[in-house]
């Protein structure tokens, strides 16, 4: 009996030297990619151009000392490109720290299937990586240098994670919300537009697709009030003229609800309630003057927030998830979601807006 146990571990031993190994390489031996750039090229033979921006490890840490390389390649396809790249440095390509992918202008309003396609199928890309539209292009805004960059790709995390800067005009996308938003029936994604004006990265305009390309582009103020209505971000801000001066309302809460009815014509009905305090106000406010001020601001947001659902709805897309929410509050089947794709060139927006101005501000 201890004969044929010693025969076993023999056996076993053996076969251990066959085993290989798990292929495992030391942080040293590897380049974090920590952000990553998609531009078409327009040419047949090679439509794609990747950039790579690849950290470069350093003891010194301060403004303007964030080191990375940079490395961008044509190719017939995105995969393609990566695996190339790899010949063109010492140290193996690693996207586990790769939390912010760029596409160019030009590829957004030419076609995202093959993009989205490949970073789906990538299994070491985050879902909690953030997306943007690249202007005029990927490769551009990734090969500028912020000149407060501390680590190297800091200021886009900075930028879109909300823990540095918090903007109203930025809006921010994760590819996990992008994936959802490209399948999901009644919802239709968007990208924030991104560009480098010399010295830091700036996010004010949105781009809104279809679920294949994109087709409006959001100006500034746009962008806030959609921030706004479709978000329910706070932190924004009002301006209207009151007695001939202007007045800016700051809003620090915000919510909003929809309701859809149902019918050949549905009417979109979208509520917000809004409070905050007077921000910038040239003239004296006295209490017997906010019912006019309040009403005057509520005039002004029902009437641009409007504005812009129907410039939104003309464009043929739905950012806001009108469709998905007229299939969920009618238990909607695929004869409602035919006729919801009927009658949305024609859908009907009432919008009620209800602020509370809860301060005038300090005056010293």
């Amino acid at each position: 009996m201890r004969l044929t146990t010693l025969w076993k571990l023999a056996f076993l031993l053996c076969c251990c030297t066959l085993l290989g190994s798990c292929g495992f390489k030391d942080i040293d031996k590897r380049f974090f990619v920590v952000a990553m750039g998609v531009d078409a090229t327009g040419k047949k033979d090679k439509p794609y151009l990747v950039t790579l921006r690849l950290a470069i490890p350093t003891s010194k840490i301060g403004e303007g000392l964030a080191e990375s390389q940079i490395e961008q390649l044509e190719s017939e396809s995105i995969a393609e490109a990566v695996r190339n790249l790899k010949s063109h440095v010492d140290k193996e390509i690693d996207f586990g720290q790769c939390r912010v992918f760029l596409l160019g202008e030009r590829l957004v309003e030419h076609s995202l299937t093959e993009t989205m396609n490949w970073l789906g199928r990538r299994r070491d890309i985050q879902l909690v990586s953030y997306l943007a539209e690249a202007r005029p292009n990927a490769h551009t805004v990734l090969r500028g240098k912020p000149t407060t960059e501390r680590l190297a790709g800091n200021a886009f995390f900075l930028t879109f994670g909300k823990e540095g800067t918090v903007s109203p005009y930025t809006v921010t996308e994760f590819l996990f919300d992008s994936f959802r938003r490209f399948k999901e029936k009644g919802l239709d994604p968007y990208l924030p537009v991104i560009s480098f004006d010399g010295d830091s990265y700036v996010v004010e305009h949105l781009r809104l697709l279809n679920k294949n390309q994109g087709l409006l582009t959001l100006d500034p103020k746009e962008t806030q009030l959609y921030n706004l209505s479709a978000n329910a971000f706070a932190r924004s801000g009002v301006g209207i003229r009151y007695k001939g001066k202007q007045l800016a309302f700051y809003i620090s809460h915000a919510s909003r609800t929809v309701s859809i009815s149902k019918g050949d014509a549905p009417t979109v009905h979208l509520k917000l309630k809004l409070a905050g305090l007077i921000e910038q106000s040239p003239v004296t406010l006295m209490n017997q003057f906010l019912p006019d001020v309040q009403k005057k601001l509520e005039d002004h947001v029902n009437q641009t927030t409007e504005q812009l659902l129907y410039k939104i709805r003309d464009a043929g897309v739905d950012p806001y998830g009108f469709g998905l929410h007229y299939l969920a509050q009618y238990f909607g089947s695929e004869e409602d979601w035919r006729h919801w794709q009927t009658v949305y060139p024609d859908l009907k927006f009432e919008v009620e807006t209800h602020i509370k101005i809860e301060n005038t501000g300090l005056i010293r």
